[in-house]
């Protein structure tokens, strides 16, 4: 038993390649190791969250990994077509992936624009790519194939992580803020009826939407006053809420809804002094909101429909303002160089300010900057936020050297809907809704070519019907203007005169009363 090794001494222990003699001498050190260590610990990550995109279907929300790769977002392929129908064979060799679906055939090619569907290739704009072993595809490829393979109708707003697909048509809401003696009153109209839930975290206000699919006008609003900052949709987790930012600390949050859930009001206020409360005291009108979001089994705060003592007047109407074309899409020009997107883009700057002027509009763009919008997403932005009215600005070639003003409505074609004495349809297919529209969408044009009858020089044809696709889907009085002549043969001075635009915008708004005073 010599042979068996001896129990070491306690002052004989070392740690692999660090005595403690040596490490001894180098405790001062070891602070410095332990912050370090703690700070790495500690440190926070470069994203608070990784980023999802929604799927928003007939079966409800669901949620995949995005990647931003380049300048561009990525989502795995396979998980995509799992989400909407059933993945057959697959098949992956160096540079080619094939997937069964829905008894075609795909066709990913790596590093590739191209994806094959059956005999059909669609081009998208980024490649397809392998990261961590899946294979990954542009955004795009939602838009461009994914209706090829499904059948359903999509719906996707450039630039955001959500998507409708199928019979799933979401609701949004428009935001207005009105000042209060002592705080603000924030305004929030939905087009469908909502639940809001309240809650606090973080010293900021979160509105539960319920399950009510949304897709907002835009992702904040950012607000210019002392009590809020801004206001964030946020569905990242496939709840949609809306998240309230106060300037500071302190301030008391009373929310109501009005309406039957159509109107949401909530002001934003300083609590009251001591000496006030001391003298009027007055009870809570809104329970006091939990700190953190309320679990599925807590009740719900109580939101009640009693309107506050001040209340605001019924929101503004909108006015959907549509700049024709835009991007790649330049639509006309003029012998001194003038494009047709910009022209018509000056054109509902203008307007819009006139119609601020008023007091009596609120005005929204389906085209702001120097985009391609296809005709779904114009009228989307026209129909989400529930206007009034649906002007298209145009200024193209009406193959006539006057000056020359035309008013457009929509023509259907041959699959119009039914008319004369036949009860309405229970259900109006999207691509026709505009056609339940066309008597006031035709005397709103007639009160627009008798304003512009008024401006000296100009000649305003009669209204007539024409097959505009951007109007087809407008659930709204819909015209397109055609703004003048817009030739090569033919310089734009008049056209880009200032006081003439000034004057079409100021006409065009009179119009707009005239066509309210008759009745619509």
């Amino acid at each position: 038993m010599d042979n068996a090794p001896k129990p070491r001494r306690e002052s004989e222990w070392r740690l692999p390649h660090f005595p403690l003699r040596r490490f001894a001498r180098r405790w001062l050190f070891y602070p410095a190791i332990v912050a370090l260590g703690v700070a790495a610990f500690f440190w926070p990550a470069r994203e608070l969250r990784s980023d999802n995109f929604i799927f928003y279907l007939p079966s409800g929300p669901h949620m995949l990994p995005v990647q931003n790769i380049g300048n561009a977002k990525y989502l795995p392929a396979l998980q995509i077509l799992n989400l909407l129908g059933k993945v057959g064979q697959v098949q992956e060799k160096k540079r080619v992936l094939k997937i069964g679906f829905g008894g075609a055939q795909i066709e990913l090619l790596l590093n590739d624009p191209r994806v094959r569907v059956g005999g059909a290739t669609y081009e998208l704009p980024q490649t397809v790519l392998l990261s961590d072993g899946q294979w990954m595809v542009p955004v795009d490829f939602l838009t461009i194939v994914l209706p090829h393979l499904t059948h359903q109708a999509v719906e996707y707003q450039e630039g955001t992580n959500r998507i409708f697909v199928g019979d799933v048509k979401p609701a949004s809401f428009t935001v207005r803020v009105d000042s209060l003696p002592n705080g603000v009153r924030l305004t929030v109209q939905f087009t469908d009826k909502v639940t809001v839930r309240t809650a606090s975290s973080n010293g900021k206000w979160v509105l539960y939407l319920g399950e009510r699919p949304m897709e907002p006008l835009e992702p904040s609003y950012h607000f210019r006053n002392p009590y809020l900052s801004e206001m964030q949709y946020d569905d990242q987790d496939g709840v949609p809420k809306l998240v309230i930012s106060p300037t500071s600390g302190g301030l008391n949050f009373y929310p109501v809804q009005a309406e039957g859930g159509k109107i949401l009001l909530a002001d934003v206020v300083k609590p009251p002094s001591p000496a006030a409360q001391t003298v009027n005291p007055s009870p809570a009108t809104t329970p006091s909101l939990p700190n953190g979001p309320p679990s599925p089994e807590s009740p719900a705060p109580q939101v009640t429909e009693e309107v506050p003592a001040t209340p605001p007047g019924p929101p503004l109407p909108i006015v959907a303002l549509d700049a024709g074309h835009g991007g790649t899409d330049t639509g006309g020009h003029s012998r001194d160089g003038v494009w047709e997107k910009d022209l018509v883009a000056q054109y509902v700057a203008r307007l819009r300010s006139e119609l601020l002027t008023t007091n009596k509009y609120r005005v929204v763009l389906s085209r702001t900057g120097d985009v391609n919008m296809s005709f779904e997403q114009r009228a989307l932005a026209a129909n989400l936020s529930g206007a009034v009215y649906f002007l298209s600005l145009h200024a193209g070639d009406l193959g006539t050297p006057s000056s020359c003003i035309a008013v457009f409505t929509y023509q259907p074609g041959s699959d119009a809907l039914p008319t004369g004495d036949a009860s309405p349809p229970l259900f109006v297919p999207w691509g026709q809704v505009q056609e339940t529209r066309l008597a006031q969408s035709q005397q709103l044009a007639l009160a627009l070519q008798q304003q512009f009858s008024s401006l000296t020089g100009v000649v305003a044809d009669p209204p007539a019907g024409a097959p505009f696709r951007t109007l087809r889907s407008v659930n709204a009085p819909a015209v397109a203007i055609e703004l003048g002549r817009l030739a090569p043969d033919q310089d734009a001075t008049s056209l880009t005169n200032p006081a003439f635009q000034q004057q079409v915008a100021v006409e065009i708004v009179q119009a707009l009363a005239a066509y309210e005073k008759g009745g619509q």
